[in-house]
């Protein structure tokens, strides 16, 4: 009999750029418009194949960062698209992160108000070619193409 199969992934970016909303609606398909601050880092669990998924959200702002996302598969950095500043602190993570063994996966959130965005396709696809990694735009709020970035994380990390 084989071992199961869990994976760590983490979801990190700054305030207010929809991590929770984007955990929720990845584990449980669901949305809520209140805003919740993540004060600590939470995991939740949600299988894809034969893999677990352990899925970290996590605070920026947390003490022990390091250890939180050690053994990480893969780091989801997220951005609100209608936030310049969150693309900052995007390249921020990008930066502190530099090393980490764990696949790194730029994700432009609320994608559904692409109308009001202050960056796009050519500042995530600048970042992701710096770094060689994947980037995508979703939306927590719709579902938008939140179970394709844990597909292609399942597949490629």
């Amino acid at each position: 009999m084989k071992p199961p199969k869990i994976w760590k992934i983490c979801v990190i970016g700054d305030k207010d750029v929809g991590k929770t909303s984007l955990v929720r609606r990845f584990v449980f398909n669901t949305f809520s418009d209140e805003k919740e601050e993540t004060l600590e880092s939470k995991a939740f669990k949600r299988k894809i194949g034969d893999v677990t998924l352990m899925v970290w959200d996590v605070s920026v702002y947390e003490e022990h960062i390091e250890k939180i996302l050690n053994g990480a598969r893969a780091i989801l950095i997220l951005g609100d698209i209608t936030r310049g500043e969150t693309y900052d602190t995007m390249r921020e993570i990008s930066r502190f992160l530099d090393g980490h063994p764990g696949m790194k996966v730029f994700v432009g959130n609320k994608n559904d108000m692409k109308y009001q965005a202050e960056f796009w396709t050519d500042e995530l696809s600048q970042l992701s070619s710096e770094y060689s990694s994947p980037y995508f735009f979703a939306s927590a709020k719709t579902g938008d193409n939140v179970e394709n970035i844990f597909k292609y994380i399942v597949e490629n990390a």
